[in-house]
């Protein structure tokens, strides 16, 4: 039969158009969601996850697993239970935000002191502010801050604009540099939102995105009602072989991460997303809050407007993770195919989960098609990668960093354009070299975080580590004077310095006790190694003594993280060391006189200088990792 020339076009044309549907078989996506959410579960010891699969904005498979709470054996409702979202809050604010940049309200390029009415971000790179689009991105620079950014107790509880104001981290890359995940930046642009509109942001989100929405199980801070609490899904941690009960995190910060909600409420956000806006946004302020807006390296996922990418198989994905102490959740949607899902797992295992999950949800309803992208022959030296990294998102600047010191990581150059990654105390990794500055497993396994990229800057020198689908961040490159086993090496070589200026009180007593300390030393030289032992022992206590015991207290430490000043102990520990730095300083002061007078003699000058050497080096370690009073 001859088909009309019409049909064979409208033929022609669906052939050559690739479905934007996303999952045709609902049937499919709950036998796919069955077996591979309990099989994580599994695999992680996490007693529950709540779920939905929204396609074409409509939901097609909703449901719970496992325990809501295993001691009364409630199980996970995707309608009822009610799941902390932690991060995912923060998509909650970025879309009230560019409800207002729709409005024209906000400019994403202007100062955001532009907007602020009580304090104001100091402009540490002159001619470089951040900007609202620096926070979207979360490529404004600030270092990471976790102190007081969460409570004990919800008594204590205090407005997030009074924890922006007093809190306001340092800038430790020029804005638009590079990214480093802040919950401070979110925090201040919520408060940025509210001095805008006028409105309290609990309200404004309440009115222009929950209520629009239908979100009426969506819960936005604390306090929460008995019924709520009751409703809520206890989180774990897996301990000694099984799942301990404990509170979840208390935050501050509730424009960044207090929202907690249902499975089938986070749908109705979700499908907004989807459909470009829906009830809450234009198309077009939506398709902007969706494009790629960031990017630490053109080969790697870019930051959005508040999402941020993943790319498998070959498939864009805009996602957003959420992490408490004990939920890990996660927001993914495909846009050209309209299709994503809603996830959280109550315990600490959920974060692996979810990955794992979104990659299996991928390679079954789009795998890969394993066609290879044609790369370039041509590679770089591996020796050029070569040496330590360590995390852009950690704190640089306060007593926090000697207390969670980011982890660094070796990439050691290998064998035919090979380098091993050393992390974490773990086997090597083996990567080969792709293109120039792109490194994928040697061994062919897929991961989450995908390929290694090493941007370099103007002179081609490498100044980051990139992995290709965690764009929230990246690895800076490490001087070797700030790699620890240096740093732990000037310590123990100061100590064995200032543990010889010990020999002077011990050389007094042996001489008094002999009866030979003829006229005695004149009182300058006296006071030189009297300062210069004092210092010496000062530092000594504090490092091998009063450091360990105030670091190693749980109650001391949350005390300094929670309470907003400092506990009395820490801030007489943390004065320690700053006195025993003017200490050294006079000591070395004294080294002028003793050369050029002839105090003692040659050989108890050199080994004063050598002390003197020993104060300074301590000082140097002490500095380093903010161990004074006014660093806390």
């Amino acid at each position: 039969m001859r088909l009309p020339p019409s049909t064979l076009l409208i033929l022609l044309f669906l052939l050559a158009c690739p479905a934007a549907a996303g999952i045709a078989d609902p049937a499919d996506v709950a036998a796919f969601f069955d077996g591979a959410v309990p099989a994580g579960m599994a695999e992680y010891n996490i007693p529950g996850a709540s779920l939905v699969v929204v396609d074409d904005g409509e939901i097609v498979h909703a449901r719970g697993y496992g325990y809501a709470d295993i001691t009364s054996k409630t199980l996970v409702d995707p309608e009822e239970t009610l799941v902390h979202v932690g991060s995912i809050t923060k998509l909650f604010t970025w879309t009230a935000v560019m409800q207002q940049v729709e409005a024209g309200a906000i400019d994403l390029d202007e100062d955001v002191n532009t907007y602020l009415k009580d304090f104001s971000i100091p402009e540490t790179y002159p001619g470089h502010p951040v900007t609202m689009r620096h926070l979207m991105t979360h490529s404004a620079g600030f270092e990471e801050e976790e102190v007081h950014f969460a409570v004990g107790d919800a008594a204590d509880l205090y407005p997030f604009r009074t924890y922006c104001r007093e809190n306001i981290p340092a800038l430790v890359y020029p804005p638009g540099t590079v990214t480093s995940y802040s919950n401070y930046g979110t925090t201040l642009a919520a408060v940025v939102l509210e001095d805008v509109t006028g409105i309290p942001y609990e309200q404004y989100v309440e009115e222009r995105i929950l209520a629009p929405l239908g979100m009426t199980d969506t819960i936005l801070s604390y306090p929460r009602s008995p019924e709520s609490e009751n409703a809520t899904a206890s989180g774990y941690h897996y301990l000694g072989g099984k799942n301990i009960a404990v509170p979840d995190t208390l935050f501050v910060i509730g424009p960044a991460g207090t929202i907690a909600s249902t499975a089938t409420d986070m749908a109705a956000f979700l499908s907004a997303h989807m459909e470009n806006g829906s009830a809450v946004l234009g198309a077009d302020t939506a398709r902007l809050m969706h494009a790629a807006a960031f990017s630490n390296d053109p080969r790697v996922s870019a930051m959005c407007l508040g999402f941020y990418e993943n790319h498998i198989n070959g498939e864009r994905i805009i996602v957003h993770g959420g992490d408490t102490d004990t939920f890990h959740s996660l927001l993914a949607i495909i846009p050209e195919r309209k299709a994503g899902f809603f996830v959280s797992y109550n315990s600490a295992g959920g974060n692996n989960a979810r990955n794992d999950l979104l990659m299996a949800f991928v390679d079954r309803f789009w795998p890969d098609d394993g066609v290879e992208e044609e790369k370039s022959t041509v590679t770089t030296p591996v020796r050029h990668y070569a040496g330590t990294y360590q995390s852009t998102r950690h704190n640089y600047r306060s007593f926090e960093f000697y207390l969670s010191p980011p982890e660094q990581m070796a990439v050691v150059a290998g064998d035919e354009g090979t380098v091993l990654m050393e992390r974490g105390g773990a086997a090597p990794v083996v990567y080969v070299q792709v293109e120039p500055g792109v490194f994928r497993r040697a061994d062919g396994t897929e991961t989450y975080a995908g390929d290694l990229v090493f941007r370099e800057g103007e002179s081609g020198d490498v100044e980051f580590l990139c992995l290709e689908n965690v764009p929230i961040m990246a690895f800076e490159q490490v001087p070797p004077y700030a790699t620890y086993p240096f740093t732990d090496g000037v310590k123990y070589a100061a100590t064995a310095l200032l543990l010889t200026a010990l020999l002077w009180p011990l050389a007094a007593v042996v001489r008094r006790f002999r009866g030979d300390g003829g006229e005695g030393e004149t009182p300058l030289p006296s006071c030189a190694r009297a300062v210069a032992g004092s210092a010496a022992i000062l530092f000594l206590l504090f490092t091998y003594l009063l450091l360990p015991a105030a670091a190693g207290d749980p109650a001391l430490v949350q005390a300094y993280m929670w309470e907003r000043t400092t506990p009395v102990a820490l801030a007489a520990a943390l004065a320690v060391p700053v006195v025993a730095v003017l200490l050294s300083a006079a000591a070395a002061l004294f080294l002028v006189p003793a050369w050029k007078n002839g105090w003692w003699t040659l050989r108890q000058r050199a080994h004063y200088t050598l002390v003197v050497i020993g104060l300074l080096m301590m000082a140097w370690w002490a500095n380093f990792w903010n161990l004074f009073l006014f660093r806390v």
